[in-house]
């Protein structure tokens, strides 16, 4: 029984009917249409499409070509040859994508040919092109059948415009737009009625959608006598050299008034919405090529942006990048347009996502002009923003393409202008680079590591090993530090001063840091059980852990799952970590309230001062390796360790002295009253599994008067291995 019109419901944008006997295209056709409002309606039989089309009039129609086999475009034609449906997107869905077989789709009036299996969300895309288009047309042939007054007050204008750029054939609507006049203008070239800049721009939009075979939409004004108003064209294609073209008059945001779509642009910086920017863009780079001109293309990022937001609040990120977007449009020429998407500007700048920003310029004539645009942009951010009290430094990273070198389409400049982008931000904050080949494959580099890194989370490549400190005064192990290796199957230890910015960068820091920290306390639980005087096992936070707003939750939640003591855990932070973070008072005692040590890694790198120091509750510091490294010989090196090791020990803390490789380092931080040192002196960073034995063997041949006895140490563990063998082999 074939579905009337009354059975059928309608969605918000209309019904959209599906033409296919396969399940999966069916699936894949509804899942992408439902979710742009329409109501998706299925049918498998081709006899029956008809009839289903001549009760519901669809807003667009989908047509699987195995339905109809060899005669598919047959079916097509005779849907073109529908009351109400000559002007309906009519999709072909088919697996020849071949030259011949697009030329027959097109001569049989297809809108568009997607190949399958089908891709969602490029169908998406292209359903968003479509609009409402579909349903007004609908709309517009039933009205026109009937009540003719009626059909006068749809907003929309309708043309059949082809390659040349006439207007062959005005369908209808927008009869009330004074500065339009569809009308008018209907048989007229496109050049003859409208100014040469709009004219230019509606040709090359008009080529570029008949090349792709997609619809693409873009704002433009044209004025008469005194009244001027802004409107969007929205092209579909018709045949092989025609347009549908629907033209709705956007000046104060809805169809048919007479200012600008607030759709158009974006609500927080007030700058175009990243597809009319891409539209314009694709635009630019047409005119680039037939002018041969140069275009340079930035992608400008606010550095450490997620942090101001983490940390201060949705409410000063949205200031500074509405701050950020007014500073670089002053950057721009005088004579320069901004956010403009008609041919007479020569910049463009919008947000494409998030604090990230691009900035488009035509007609460059060297590269010293872009470098000069990027130095105004970069020295326009010497002020502070200031907002409710806060005064921010903020500072932009460049990432730069060029046309025609880096990239002759709008999507591939953007790409490689990220991938600058990237490269400048791996140097550090403020950087500006220029694209090169080579970033590509670094590029590429990175994102391996980043998806094996992924992969070496879920399949457990990762492993922790414990690096002891020895207390100076008893030889006893007073703690041990947790340190993150990775073993790779093929590449054995990757260094993971590779690695762990990059998982910063993409976020997987976080699944990481969880790792550590639990694995960390169920192994020190373990050891705990065999030995109740265990030290405290550290584990190191980084940058974005700390800022983490449920840190201390994620810490609690670790000890309470392990069953381990809070004192038996420690945490160790870098003095920028604490500079940087404006509420790290706050978490710092949130953490010393569960009870975990907090231990200052880095000390004398950073620029904390002797009040940060008194009001932030640490436990202890540790003395760079750098500093250490120096105090082999007398000299300014000493004289800093002595210092810090007094300032500390005067406060109250604990002093531990990192990268210790000698006896020598050991007398002199002894002789100064440092607590404890650790260091490949006493041994690498230990398996889990070996940790027990250093322990006991420490314990065993400590003398309080002296170092620890290392070779003695060795041999106890060696002994005590021996012992365990000889068991194993009675048993």
């Amino acid at each position: 029984m074939v579905p009337t019109s009354q059975d059928i419901p309608r969605g918000e944008l209309g019904r959209a009917l599906v033409i296919s006997s396969d399940s999966k295209t069916c699936r894949l056709a509804r899942k992408a249409m439902e979710s742009e409002g329409y109501q998706v309606v299925e049918c498998g039989d081709s006899d029956a499409a008809i009839s289903i089309i001549s009760e519901m009039t669809p807003a667009v129609i989908f047509v699987d070509a195995e339905v109809g086999g060899e005669n598919s475009l047959a079916l097509c034609k005779s849907i073109r040859r529908s009351p109400a449906c000559d002007f309906i997107p009519l999709i072909l869905l088919s697996d020849n994508d071949s030259r011949p077989a697009l030329r027959r789709a097109y001569d049989a009036e297809i809108t568009m040919v997607f190949t399958k299996p089908l891709d969602t969300n490029a169908l998406r895309k292209h359903v968003q092109s479509l609009g409402d288009t579909g349903r007004t047309l609908s709309g517009i042939r039933a009205l026109k059948t009937t009540e003719s007054d009626v059909f006068h007050t749809v907003p929309d204008a309708f043309f059949i415009a082809g390659r040349n750029g006439s207007f062959r054939r005005y369908l209808g609507g927008g009869n009330q737009d004074r500065v339009l006049c569809p009308e008018d203008i209907e048989g007229k070239m496109i050049k003859d009625v409208w100014p040469a800049d709009v004219a230019k721009l509606v040709l090359q939009n008009i080529k570029r959608a008949l090349r792709s075979r997609d619809g693409n939409s873009f704002e433009f004004e044209l004025s008469k006598g005194a009244a001027a108003s802004n409107y969007e064209m929205r092209l579909l294609v018709r045949g092989r050299d025609r347009v549908l073209m629907i033209i709705r008059n956007v000046s104060d945001g809805k169809p048919g008034a007479g200012g600008r779509d607030r759709n158009m642009s974006d609500t927080l910086t007030g700058l175009t919405t990243r597809d009319t920017f891409m539209s314009h863009f694709e635009t630019v780079v047409a005119d680039a090529k037939l002018r041969e001109r140069g275009i340079a293309t930035f992608c400008i990022d606010i550095d450490r942006f997620t942090r101001i937001n983490e940390t201060l609040g949705r409410a000063v990120g949205d200031a500074v990048l509405q701050v950020t977007a007014r500073r670089i449009e002053r950057c721009l020429r005088s004579s320069d347009k901004l956010a403009r998407i008609d041919d007479s500007g020569n910049n463009s700048l919008t947000r494409i996502s998030g604090d990230e920003f691009v900035l488009v310029l035509a007609d460059i004539d060297s590269r010293e002009d872009v470098t000069t645009v990027a130095s105004r942009v970069q020295d326009a951010f010497e002020e502070p923003v200031s907002f409710e009290g806060h005064n921010l430094q903020i500072t932009p990273s460049i990432g730069i393409a060029l046309y025609p070198v880096d990239g002759d389409n709008a999507q591939d400049l953007l790409k490689n202008a990220r991938v600058a982008l990237d490269e400048a931000k791996i140097f550090g904050v403020n950087g500006r680079v220029f694209y090169s080949n080579t970033m590509k494959f670094r590029s590429l580099k990175r994102l391996d590591v980043k998806n094996e890194l992924r992969w070496a989370i879920e399949k457990e490549q990762l492993e922790l090993r414990y690096l002891p400190r020895i207390d100076l005064g008893t030889g006893h192990v007073a703690g041990l530090e947790a340190l993150l290796r990775w073993i790779h199957p093929l590449r054995g230890s990757v260094p993971l001063d590779e690695v762990i910015p990059l998982a910063e960068a993409t976020g997987l820091i976080f699944a990481i840091g969880e790792w550590v920290l639990k694995t960390a306390c169920i192994q020190a639980r373990a050891w705990q059980q065999e030995e109740p005087m265990l030290p405290p096992v550290s584990v190191n936070l980084s940058q974005q852990e700390f800022t983490r707003s449920d840190l201390a939750e994620l810490v609690s939640k670790a000890l309470a799952d392990s069953g381990l003591p809070a004192q038996k855990l420690e945490l160790e932070l870098t003095e920028g970590m604490l500079m940087r973070n404006r509420q790290a008072a706050a978490v710092l005692q949130e953490l010393n309230n569960i009870g975990v040590g907090l231990v200052l890694d880095d000390f004398g790198q950073g620029h904390s001062s002797l009040a940060h120091l008194i009001s932030f509750p640490i436990k202890a510091i540790k003395i760079d390796r750098a500093f250490v490294e120096g105090i082999r010989e007398p000299g300014e090196q000493q004289s800093l360790c002595s210092a810090m090791i007094a300032m500390s020990r005067e406060l109250g803390l604990s002093v531990i002295a990192e990268g210790v490789e000698s006896e020598s380092q050991v007398e002199f931080l002894r002789e100064k009253g440092c607590d404890a040192v650790q260091g490949f002196l006493y041994t690498e960073p230990l398996p889990a599994d070996e940790v027990p034995a250093f322990l006991t063997a420490c314990r065993e041949v400590a003398d309080e008067s002296a170092i620890i006895d290392l070779d003695a140490v060795r041999e106890q563990i060696d002994l005590k291995q021996q012992v365990k063998k000889s068991k194993r082999g009675h048993s």
